[in-house]
């Protein structure tokens, strides 16, 4: 699968946003490890500001601490779905390839919907964590990782629409980030029936953010850092063995 070719105007920048594009996966963890550092030093959650609002200084009870963080949880499990799903219908190779990759255009199902599905999965993940982390961990989420998520989708759109020009109409039909409203009936199924004929392909290619939801599962279970690390393992594991197990489970064509 070539990469996307084609001419285009050489501006001055462009070496360094195609840089930028090739280490995306670099500068997005970076900020993501400091927010985690930082919420290792200021161990306040953004979501313990609501109880604060409401509690009176009184201390979190077990059950009220899973209704505050069951809404950032959730986030996370969509934006995950959504990537997954778009992903497996991109082909994981594009989406992780060195520069954008485009051999053709999808513009029905999910991307009539949104051009930028798998960053709007990205950006739900990134608010989701945001939401769990310390106010200067979600600074630094909110702050960077989402401005990124735009600057590499316009990079993206640069270069699809120099190899395929009739992405200008596509773009001017299809929202960027925000889905067009109403969502067709059966969206959903779509969406499942992509990743199930995926055969886990695109589980084990995001190991890591499965990963992550499974120690923020366990985690939002009981607040123990053995249980996260357990849950997170338990993902990375199932994650990077799904094209096995997703075979051997009768994973066929719905």
């Amino acid at each position: 699968m070539p990469p996307v070719t084609g001419p285009r105007n050489t501006r001055p920048w462009e070496p360094l946003a195609q840089g930028a594009y090739r280490l995306r996966i670099l500068l997005l963890a970076i900020p993501f490890v400091l927010a985690m550092v930082e919420n290792a030093r200021h161990p306040f959650p953004l979501w313990s500001f609501f109880h604060d609002l409401w509690g009176a200084g009184r201390p979190i009870f077990p059950l009220e601490r899973k209704l505050l963080m069951l809404p950032p949880l959730c986030l996370y499990a969509g934006g995950l779905f959504l990537r997954l799903s778009a992903s497996s219908i991109l082909g994981t190779r594009s989406v992780w390839s060195r520069a954008p990759e485009a051999p053709e255009l999808h513009v029905e199902g999910l991307y009539g919907v949104v051009r930028h599905p798998i960053y709007l999965g990205s950006a739900a993940m990134v608010l989701a964590l945001s939401l769990v982390s310390s106010p200067q961990g979600a600074l630094l989420l909110l702050g960077i990782d989402i401005p990124l998520l735009f600057f590499f989708s316009l990079i993206e759109e640069r270069e699809v629409m120099a190899f395929h020009p009739e992405y200008g109409d596509y773009r001017e039909r299809v929202p960027g980030f925000l889905p067009r409203l109403p969502i067709p009936p059966g969206t959903l199924i779509v969406l499942w029936k992509a990743l199930y004929q995926n055969h886990g392909q695109a589980l084990r290619a995001e190991a890591l953010n499965v990963a992550l939801l499974g120690g923020f599962i366990a985690f939002w279970a009981t607040p123990n850092l053995h249980f996260f690390w357990g849950g997170a393992l338990f993902g990375l594991l199932g994650a990077l063995s799904a094209p096995v197990w997703w075979k051997t489970s009768g994973g066929t064509d719905p």
